[in-house]
């Protein structure tokens, strides 16, 4: 809280009595504060003091005193080289600086107090070549709790199983048919293998990562004796020489990103290898890095697509393969 009288009305004050701009001495100075009670013990009404309500979120103000009076060169100033006002207030002297000066020494309520100084400061580590060359901590495409359900969703076949259809085999004796051999149940299984067809381009260098990452949870839910992978650039009817080609009867998981980036995928390619693919019995789906709005019409009906996001589920993945067949 600021007194009635501040340091610009001593300024204002001091320019009326010297109207012809000669600089003031230091006793025009003390005496023209002590009549505006900014210093000296002049009658105050009312003592200034800090409201309890507001003294612990205002900040105090720290009054800028004027500089000394300039002395022409080769006199002495009398009294003292700077003026008394100057000199903060003592605890004991009154007027409308001493409650600002008692709100300095004032204690910070608990509540608000911070003790910052029991915190424990950790140190940063410092930057060196050996942390620069360090892998990025690694985040998966697909949520890493749901990953082996989708591949089993997206790899697993329906065959018979080792349970008797009775419905069927009751429909058949109904229909009056002989029954040579007993149906069997159908239900999903990984039997049969899988072969994960990785591209290697410019479109795919983002999430090389995640390829091999998702090839090795194929190879532990599906078993390292029963997946193949094999890595192809440009057209996936040229594969690496040392790679294999998919295996009769497996399920085919394509990493690609089908040239979605540049707009022009070699539809005829993927044409004939998915139509190799079917002589041989494989079952083909897409994980795709991109949007839905990009798929092509003519992918779609080619293949299952499922996007490669962290928004697919189980029930996504469970959707596109019905569409599918």
């Amino acid at each position: 809280m600021r007194p009635v009288t501040w340091l610009g009305d001593l300024v204002r004050a001091l320019g009326a009595v010297r109207p012809d701009g000669r600089p003031p001495t230091p006793e025009l100075v003390e005496t023209v504060a002590t009549m505006l009670g900014i210093t000296g013990t002049a009658p105050d009404p009312e003592p200034a003091r800090l409201d309890p309500a507001t003294s612990e979120t205002e900040e105090p103000v720290t009054p800028m005193l004027p500089a000394p009076a300039a002395v022409p060169s080769g006199e002495r100033p009398s009294g003292l080289d700077r003026p008394r006002f100057s000199e903060p207030p003592k605890e004991e002297e009154s007027g409308p600086l001493v409650g600002l000066r008692q709100s300095w020494v004032e204690d910070v309520p608990e509540n608000l107090r911070i003790a910052w100084q029991d915190q424990e400061v950790v140190p940063l580590e410092t930057t060196t070549a050996d942390r620069l060359r360090r892998k990025p901590p690694f985040e998966p495409l697909l949520r890493r709790a749901s990953t082996s359900a989708l591949v089993q969703a997206m790899l697993s076949r329906r065959l018979p199983g080792d349970e008797v259809d009775v419905p069927t085999l009751v429909d058949e004796l109904a229909a009056g048919r002989a029954v040579t051999s007993l149906p069997m149940s159908p239900r999903p299984t990984l039997r049969c293998g899988a072969h994960v067809l990785i591209e290697e381009s410019s479109a795919m260098s983002l999430f090389w990562r995640d390829q091999w990452e998702l090839a090795k949870v194929v190879r532990n839910v599906v078993g390292p004796g029963l997946t193949d992978v094999t890595v192809f650039r440009g057209s996936p009817l040229r594969p690496r020489r040392d790679h294999p080609q998919p295996a009769p009867r497996r399920a085919v998981l394509v990493l690609s990103a089908f040239d979605m980036q540049r707009g022009r995928a070699n539809r005829e390619d993927w044409e004939r290898y998915v139509a190799a693919l079917r002589q041989r019995d494989c079952r083909v789906v897409g994980l795709v890095p991109f949007p839905r709005e990009r798929w092509s019409a003519w992918l779609t009906g080619l293949m299952p697509l499922v996007c490669w996001d962290r928004s697919t589920t189980v029930g996504t993945v469970r959707s596109a393969m019905g569409r599918a067949a």
